[in-house]
């Protein structure tokens, strides 16, 4: 999920005393609802699991008993980081320096609750500031499905690869203990993971048993072209309806064999064959692959770009101190 680049500078509009803060609950699910009703946003989808996350902090900001923001922050890394996560702020509401007030109030809040956190990571699409480190980028490549004949489309695309003399490889679906084989192997992490972090939808983690344990809670496609000498590795989010009703699946793609990435886009794809209507792709690649991507999947695959065309994401880690001390 993005998170923005907050400005360390004197916020507008508003003071800590014109809002309430408090703990999300299940009744204020509408309300926070309808902070994303303009936007293509996954948190209508995941709001009921965050609530029952284990050392997750889903905070809300309220104005006149109205919902005007909220965030999240997910102790993570063996309890060292807090994953930020979540941060929305009302439409009528942005500009006025909202974000950062909840930011900060967050922040303090994992202080308390957490004095054993001592960082702070999350993903963002905009500007980094001073006082932070730039682990890594990817790059997000949106796509919309103009047919939903899944199964066709890949077998055309499988045969057209080898018309064109491209490698094939027959991806394989990781099991949990393939999944710990393979991220929490050196070479995977030094030379696929970026950063050496693991990336998905928005959440960003260090390649750890504990890590893991939490992921394979979640509904994800794990895919890899073979498991020895691994040339690509992905986790697919399970697709969820966004508030305009589309279908939206998210793929994080680790690795840099353009063959093998491809191979296993094509897996994910595989997932999809049971769903009906409009169906969005998100799907993040290692930069170096970005324009090869794009045009195997507009001009081989046929595929129409997204709302949004290619897009850069950075994964920022920082100090809470220093932050709170900034905002």
């Amino acid at each position: 999920m993005d998170w923005p680049g907050l400005r360390m500078c004197p916020t507008r509009g508003f003071s800590e005393l014109d809002l309430d803060f408090c703990l999300a609950t299940e009744e204020d699910f509408e309300e926070v609802q309808s902070l994303s009703n303009d936007e293509r946003h996954y948190m209508p989808s995941i709001y009921h699991s965050w609530l029952r996350e284990r050392n997750r902090v889903v905070v809300l900001a309220k104005r006149h008993c109205g919902v005007v923001g909220m965030s999240s922050a997910h102790i993570v890394n063996d309890g060292q980081t807090a994953l930020m996560e979540g941060l929305q702020v009302a439409a009528s509401e942005r500009g006025k320096g909202l974000a950062r007030l909840i930011h900060k109030h967050i922040l303090e809040r994992v202080r308390a609750r957490y004095p054993e956190v001592k960082s702070q990571c999350y993903l963002t699409q905009h500007e980094y500031f001073k006082g932070f480190c730039v682990l890594s980028k990817q790059c997000m490549i949106f796509l919309r499905f103009p047919s939903i004949n899944v199964p066709a489309l890949i077998s055309e695309a499988i045969g057209n690869m080898r018309k064109s003399g491209d490698e094939y490889y027959e991806a394989i679906s990781l099991q949990p203990d393939d999944v710990r084989s393979i991220f929490l192997n050196r070479t995977v992490i030094d030379t696929m993971l970026p950063g050496g972090r693991i990336i998905q939808r928005g959440s960003v983690f260090k390649p750890l048993e504990s890590n893991l344990d939490i992921l394979l809670k979640r509904d994800i496609v794990w895919r890899a072209d073979r498991m020895g000498n691994t040339g690509a590795v992905s986790v697919g989010t399970a697709p969820y309806r966004d508030p305009v009703g589309n279908c939206v699946f998210i793929i994080d793609m680790f690795g840099k064999d353009l063959p093998a990435v491809k191979s296993v886009f094509l897996s994910q794809l595989q997932s999809l064959s049971h769903l009906q209507g409009d169906v969005t792709c998100r799907l993040s690649v290692n930069p170096s692959l970005s324009s090869q991507m794009w045009e195997f999947c507009t001009k081989k695959m046929g595929l129409e770009k997204g709302k949004q065309n290619l897009k850069n994401s950075y994964v920022i880690e920082g100090g809470i101190f220093q932050t709170i001390a900034r905002l």
